[in-house]
C-alpha cells in the first residue's frame, strides 16, 4: 500500500516538474495553481491513507455528497435570484416612486381625482353611495383572493379613498 502511494507521489511530482520547468510553453497561471492544488490534495490523501485516517474522510464525503448534489441542482435558480435582487435594488434606487413594476405606487399619493373616477368607472360628480357601490362591485371581481392582482386591488382602494375624502 505504502509503495503504491509513494509511486503515485513520484509520478505527480514528475509531471509537475516536467510541466513547470522543462516545457517551452509557459502554462497559464490559473492552470499552474490548479495543478499545484491537485498535487497537494493527492499528497494529503496519501498521508491520510498511510496514517489510517482516510476512512473518516471517506465517511464525511459520503455524508456530504447528497447535500452537494442537491445544492448543485439549486444553482439553476441563481439567475432568477439575481433578477429578483436587481428588481429590489431598482425599487430602492428611484426613491420608492415605483413599486418595482414600472407603475406609480398608489401609496405615494400619485392618484388624482380624474384617475380615481376613471378607475371606478363613474361619472364626473359621483355621490358617496355610487363610489362605495362601484368599489364593492369591482373589488369583488379583482381581489387577490379571487384571482385578481394586488396592484389592481390597491388602485381600487386608493381611488375609493381619494373620492371619499371630498365628501
Amino acid at each position: 500500500m505504502l509503495i503504491a502511494i509513494a509511486g503515485l507521489l513520484a509520478v505527480v511530482t514528475f509531471v509537475l516538474l516536467f510541466r513547470l520547468l522543462w516545457l517551452n510553453v509557459r502554462p497559464l497561471r490559473s492552470s499552474t495553481i490548479i495543478t499545484v492544488i491537485a498535487a497537494l490534495l493527492i499528497i494529503s490523501l496519501a498521508v491520510l491513507a498511510a496514517s489510517g485516517r482516510l476512512s473518516w474522510i471517506a465517511a464525511l464525503g459520503a455524508a456530504i455528497f447528497p447535500f452537494l448534489r442537491r445544492g448543485l441542482g439549486l444553482l439553476r435558480y441563481l439567475p432568477w435570484l439575481q433578477q429578483l435582487f436587481a428588481r429590489h435594488q431598482r425599487g430602492r434606487s428611484n426613491g420608492g416612486q415605483q413599486n418595482g413594476r414600472g407603475r406609480p405606487d398608489p401609496a405615494k399619493g400619485a392618484m388624482t381625482r380624474e384617475r380615481a373616477i376613471e378607475i371606478l368607472g363613474l361619472g364626473n360628480h359621483p355621490s358617496k353611495e355610487e363610489v362605495i357601490a362601484a368599489h364593492r362591485r369591482l373589488i369583488q371581481k379583482l381581489h387577490p383572493d379571487r384571482g385578481g392582482s394586488t396592484y389592481l386591488a390597491q388602485q381600487l382602494n386608493e381611488a375609493r379613498k381619494v373620492l371619499l375624502q371630498e365628501h
